[in-house]
């Protein structure tokens, strides 16, 4: 788990996206703080191709909510 993580799967916690403007050499993937109402803006801002989320779909800690599941994975491919 995160530091401070209760629970596997991050703390859903963003950090600044800015710190990966130009990095492109390696493969990477976004993850941290993501949820459907900011995951297109993160991989508009930073170029990610791919993103990880856990608690930013969930109704509850450790329960996924299948319509945010849906909104997540709609907002990430129109990005």
């Amino acid at each position: 788990p995160a530091p401070n993580a209760a629970v596997p799967g991050g703390a859903g916690v963003a950090f600044d996206w800015a710190l990966l403007r130009g990095v492109a050499a390696k493969s990477w993937m976004l993850s941290g703080g993501l949820d459907p109402d900011n995951v297109a803006e993160a991989m508009r801002l930073t170029g990610a191709r791919a993103v990880d989320v856990s608690s930013g779909v969930e109704r509850e800690r450790g329960v996924k909510d299948a319509g945010k599941i849906r909104a997540f994975v709609k907002a990430a491919r129109l990005s």
